[in-house]
């Protein structure tokens, strides 16, 4: 991407992006663009002049420099008019001029800088906009209701009737709004948990709301406004929707970085229909029907070849790493993408009804039934955070009950206030914050509110194989033979592999990119089907292909580059593995996790990879189909599995795993169903993520420590009488600042920790299997 920015004059990004670069998605060498051009034909059909409007999603923008980078980039086409950039939904808005704008043309360019473009179905969602304006009613409140409040501490007394009054009604009014405002998400969570038979965390937030309200009017109506807790009340409800508002931004914005996945219903197809072609949704596909398949479309069924040849790869359904090279009448197998760089037909053997797509295109059941057991410490917490505030105020108000009613409301109300849960409410969910933010640096995208929670009991981590252990690409297995080949024959073979479509091509390409090669305009060059390519020139006939084809008597099963029939190299091609897949696999053996490979792929690669990975060779599995992926994941899964997939292969085993994430945010369907997603090309945000989940639990049981501790010495001052509505005012702040301070420097710890020689983060003990 670097060079690439470089060469068109875009280095400005990198100024705007001021080094916050978020790591990049492997660009898709070959994507379709079939659902534009219906799209394309819409938006012209509907333009009342000359001017266009289109409007797109966007996946992968994420900053101020992508904003200018798709504006300069549409600034240079011809007919372009104006682009409206909204990075918050993940959306562009185009105008362009009838028949003069190549959309297609620039998508294609932006997508080649990692971004990735789609038709038009992100929503704003009810709570993006909700939340925020809760938050901003109830914030303005509070500062009313504070300045009220400090007249009466200042003096302010029943016997000035006037204002006193006034003042008291107002904050009574003011703090009504607030609770029906800013506490009704408070109260729906906890209700719809109480339906539901599960005690939500938002239950003793909702207890401690209503309650401290409760006593207020009726301190109130003894006339003693001055003795309310309207002050305290307002500012804790707008701690508590700041506390969710961190809680809900970034997984809102991890959502909107992706394209949204509409399963089968996204999949489009162009059909041959006498001389025209008619754009369609794969649903409704027929048997009999001719499909004109582009590079990088995918056959939605069971299909034959009508072409004499075709390239096509079957990982994305079957795992398998190899490209097929198919002749005519071969099957097609439903879920193929075309791996070559021209078109092909096929004609469809059954609807899509009977496609194998449809049971792994389905959207995944809910589940339903007993609650997870990483939700049973939040959800006893909650339960005993609310029979602990409902006894004590209950036990303070009895105490005190002989003595006075009023000094016993007093008491009461105090005791409800200082046990509110400030931990719960903004301290835990800004550590959830801050670690899903570092966590998004690194490449980590967290989907799911509790996937911090569920990682925690990971101990078993289980692995697809092509796409996910590796690039989904191929590589020379050894690059040191091109260092020993001449000038001319390096020419020969990057003017060979460069005009092929062949992925073996491609990999001899990119590896003699780096050596000084040139492109000969003039070459003459001519594939020979299913055999390679050939150059007739002044030096002699170079080949590059098929061994026996290459170099006459030839047994080999590998590419041979040859001039006059002779061998001139031996090019033998692997997998490419992620460069740090075997290292970040060890680290996560030394640290106690059970780590398998589960792959569609055929045994014999599979066993290859396990050679050079070092996984245990009784934990590899090849040959799987996506049937027996899910019985092997389902086998395995004690509440503990997490599973790392890119094809929808691998769609069932995702229903099966405790936690669920992919790779492949250039491929459809995937990502919209994973509880996390990574960017980049590495596998060190795996560990990333375990090692800070980990941490981040320590943290958080360090701060319900704290919390308690609090609570224990303000409840002794609230039963002794010492707790004035002036003193609840100023602890209930300074509690929920201090573990602010003890959240943010416990999360700095783990740079620490993570630094210190021979320091698994977890001290004395291993990461995989952490208990709550």
């Amino acid at each position: 991407m670097h060079d690439l920015l470089l060469e068109q004059g875009l280095g400005r990004y990198y100024e705007l992006a001021r080094g916050e670069v978020t790591p990049v998605a492997s660009s898709p060498g070959v994507r379709s663009h079939t659902w534009l051009e219906p799209l394309m034909e819409q938006a012209q059909a509907s333009a009342q002049g000359e001017l266009c409007a289109l409007t797109l999603d966007v996946q992968g923008i994420h900053c101020a420099a992508c904003v200018w980078l798709m504006n300069e980039t549409y600034r240079r086409e011809k007919g372009a008019q104006e682009i409206t950039v909204n990075p918050a939904l993940g959306k562009v808005r185009l105008l362009f001029k009838k028949g003069e704008t190549d959309l297609s043309r620039w998508v294609k360019a932006v997508e080649g800088f990692g971004y990735q473009f789609g038709p038009a179905r992100k929503e704003t969602s009810k709570k993006s906009i909700d939340l925020p304006l809760r938050l901003g009613v109830s914030a303005a409140i509070t500062i009313n209701v504070m300045l009220f409040s400090v007249s009466f501490y200042f003096g302010l007394a029943p016997d000035q009737e006037g204002i006193f009054s006034l003042f008291t009604w107002l904050s009574f009014a003011l703090s009504s709004v607030t609770v029906l405002v800013g506490g009704w998400p408070f109260f729906n969570a906890a209700y719809r948990g109480l339906k539901s038979g599960m005690l939500h965390l938002d239950l003793p937030i909702a207890v401690g709301i209503a309650l401290v309200y409760a006593m207020s009017l009726i301190q109130m109506r003894t006339g003693r406004g001055d003795l309310t807790y309207f002050d305290t009340l307002n500012t804790f409800i707008t701690l508590m929707l700041l506390g969710r508002f961190l809680q809900e931004r970034l997984l809102e914005r991890n959502r909107r970085f992706l394209l949204d996945d509409d399963g089968a219903e996204g999949l489009v197809v162009r059909k041959v229909v006498g001389e025209k072609l008619v754009p369609m949704k794969a649903p409704l596909v027929q048997s009999g029907d001719v499909l004109l398949v582009a590079p990088g479309d995918v056959v939605p069924v069971d299909a034959s070849l009508l072409d004499e040849d075709a390239n096509v790869s079957t990982d994305w359904i079957t795992g398998e790493s190899k490209a097929r090279q198919l002749k005519k009448g071969a099957e097609v197998p439903a879920g193929s993408f075309n791996a070559g760089r021209t078109a092909f037909h096929v004609i469809a053997r059954t609807e899509f009804s009977a496609s194998p797509l449809v049971q792994l295109l389905r959207q995944p059941p809910t589940r339903e039934g007993k609650v997870p057991e990483h939700h049973q410490l939040w959800n006893d917490l909650a339960r005993k955070w609310v029979v602990k505030v409902l006894l004590v105020s209950a036990a303070g108000f009895l105490a005190w009950l002989p003595s006075s009613f009023d000094e016993a409301v007093n008491v009461a109300a105090s005791l409800l206030v200082i046990t509110c849960p400030c931990a719960i409410g903004i301290a835990i969910p800004l550590a959830y914050e801050i670690t899903q933010t570092h966590l998004r640096r690194a490449g980590f995208f967290v989907r799911s509110a509790d996937l911090l929670d569920r990682l925690v009991k990971v101990k078993k981590v289980l692995f697809d194989k092509t796409g996910t252990l590796t690039l989904g690409r191929l590589e020379l297995a050894d690059s040191s033979v091109l260092e020993g080949l001449s000038s001319p024959a390096r020419d020969a073979a990057w003017n060979l592999a460069v005009r092929s479509s062949h992925p073996v091509s491609g990999a001899i390409a990119r590896a003699l990119e780096g050596h000084g090669v040139r492109y000969d305009v003039t070459a003459a060059i001519e594939e020979v089907h299913g055999q390679g390519m050939e150059w007739r020139r002044a030096d002699g006939v170079w080949r590059l292909g098929r061994a026996s084809w290459a170099v006459q008597g030839s047994t080999e099963k590998v590419t041979l580059l040859s001039v006059d029939g002779v061998q001139v190299a031996r090019l033998e091609t692997r997998e490419a593995l992620r460069a740090d897949a075997r290292k970040e696999l060890g680290w996560l053996t030394d640290h106690g996790f059970d780590v398998w490979l589960i792959s569609g792929d055929e045994p014999a690669r599979v066993a290859a990879m396990v050679q050079t990975l070092g996984i245990a060779p009784d934990h590899a599995l090849g040959g799987q189909r996506p049937e027996e992926k899910a019985d092997t994941v389902a086998r395995l899964d004690a509440e503990d599995t997490l599973y790392l997939g890119d094809g929808v292969n691998d769609s069932l085993a995702f229903e099966q795993a405790l936690i669920a994430g992919t790779p492949a945010i250039d491929r459809p369907v995937m990502p919209g169903r994973s509880d996390f997603f990574l960017v980049g090309e590495g596998l060190a945000p795996i560990k990333e993520s375990l090692a800070r989940a980990a941490h981040l639990r320590a943290v958080v049981k360090r701060v319900l420590t704290v919390s308690l501790t609090y609570n224990a010495f303000a409840i002794c001052l609230a039963l002794l009488g010492k707790m004035s509505p002036l003193l609840a005012a100023i602890t209930m702040p300074a509690s929920t600042l201090t573990l602010l301070v003890i959240t943010i420097i416990g999360l700095k710890a783990f740079a620490r920790a993570t630094t210190a020689p021979d320091n698994s983060v977890t001290q004395n003990s291993r990461l995989a299997g952490a208990q709550p």
